[in-house]
């Protein structure tokens, strides 16, 4: 049980700050390691196929949701275009089970219409903004609940 609670609270840390980097700095860091630290997180807890749709956060995350975004151009609306980021952010979860998409859905449109100011900056890592911090952790927390307390039937 503690290398499961390591392992979630790990995984939920460096999710969080691969989405921080990669809106302050380096795009490709949210784009390719968020995936890629949850499917590490998979690797350590015991490898289920059903993880693999967490692959599926690659081009949506690639879309992105600011004011050059795909999304703003078809919806040009800050508040819609992030409840349908968000939504789409949670599609990967519906093989999790409906619930556990519905609660996804849920956390991640609250997270993603939060906006908050900066608690700073650090010069190599950009500014640390609290509502990257909720997103993220948001999509972290469902990441890493997902994979490491699954089901019975889904191992």
């Amino acid at each position: 049980m503690i290398k499961k609670i390591i392992v979630f609270i790990s995984t939920v840390i460096s999710i969080t700050t691969f989405g921080m980097y990669g809106g302050q700095k380096n795009k490709s860091v949210r784009r390719y390691g968020i995936p890629g630290v949850a499917l590490i997180a998979s690797w350590i807890n015991g490898f289920s196929w059903r993880d693999l749709a967490l692959l599926l956060l690659i081009p949506i995350l690639c879309m992105g949701y600011g004011v050059n975004s795909q999304l703003m151009g078809i919806f040009h609306s800050d508040t819609i275009v992030r409840v349908v980021y968000a939504f789409l952010l949670s599609l990967p979860f519906i093989v999790y089970g409906l619930k556990r998409w519905i609660f996804a859905i849920l956390s991640l449109v609250l997270a993603f219409q939060i906006r908050a100011g900066s608690l700073g900056t650090i010069p190599f890592f950009g500014d640390i903004l609290i509502e990257d911090i909720i997103r993220y952790c948001a999509l972290g927390s469902n990441i890493a609940f997902n994979i490491i307390f699954r089901r019975k039937s889904s191992q």
